[in-house]
């Protein structure tokens, strides 16, 4: 770890195909990335199960997935323990607060603009002269 940190540049820059802020802000920038880290937000230590409950359409896969890359990530903490049947929560971090703060004010955009968002959408439509193939998949 210590050798790849000697390589990499104070600042990402994402416009570089070889910068490696890229990976993470794919891993962590999606749908699911948002509502768990606005779940946590919210609510200071979540279990799997109340996460599952909260975030409608996840699949388990997905959430566990996408809890290990937020945790790879530094963003969020998970802690085991020992009983019968296991408990495992999550918590978010220091630098996890900062990254759901944005993430949670995107998601407050989305909802608060979706009329205007849906609208514009269906005027691009419209518009869109382009052959069937060729058009945005939904």
């Amino acid at each position: 770890m210590a050798e790849a940190l000697k390589v990499i540049p104070k600042r990402g820059n994402l416009a570089s195909s070889r910068c490696p802020a890229r990976e993470i802000m794919d891993s962590t920038t999606g749908l699911w990335g948002y509502l768990i880290m606005r779940n946590l937000i919210k609510d200071e230590v979540l279990r799997f199960a109340e996460f599952k409950s909260r975030i409608d359409g996840i699949s388990e896969k997905m959430l566990s997935q996408t809890l290990k890359r937020l945790e790879r990530s530094g963003f969020i903490e998970r802690k085991s323990f020992p009983e019968v049947p296991p408990r495992v929560e999550y918590r978010l971090t220091k630098l996890g607060r900062g990254y759901a703060d944005i993430a949670g004010e995107i998601c407050e955009y989305v909802e608060a603009n979706i009329r205007k968002i849906i609208k514009s959408q269906e005027d691009y439509d419209q518009k869109d002269n382009s052959r069937p193939w060729q058009k945005a998949r939904r």
